[in-house]
């Protein structure tokens, strides 16, 4: 799952900074995984995000950009605000603006009450 953000979103000057930080304190670089790799964003270079540092990922609140134009994603809006530092973040330059891929994701809600769903 991935989000692409460009520079002209409100999220961009936040971003920028982010990838800068990862950048100069991140020695891990990191490829694009095989099921991304149809994407239609050209990414020249990526780092993984430390454990430590995903919060600064997920301070973004990309959620709130969920339908600026300016913000593509596959992901649904239940996946943008689930989202936690349990999930793996690998943060791309883009040719045009930011990439931000995720792992480990759950595809639905997990189920919940006495048979799968709530009974109230």
């Amino acid at each position: 799952m991935y989000v692409f953000i460009s520079p002209l979103s409100r999220k961009a000057k936040s971003t920028r900074a982010a990838y800068d930080y990862l950048r100069l304190h991140t020695q891990t670089v990191a490829a694009l995984s095989n099921d991304l790799q149809n994407i239609p964003f050209e990414c020249l270079e990526g780092y993984s995000v430390p454990v430590g540092e995903r919060y600064r990922i997920l301070n973004l609140r990309i959620q709130d950009e969920h339908y600026s134009p300016y913000v593509k994603s596959d992901m649904s809006l239940f996946h943008l605000l689930m989202m936690d530092d349990n999930v793996d973040m690998v943060m791309f330059r883009a040719e045009n603006g930011w990439l931000i891929t995720f792992e480990g994701i759950q595809a639905l809600p997990q189920p919940f009450g006495n048979q799968g769903h709530d009974l109230r």
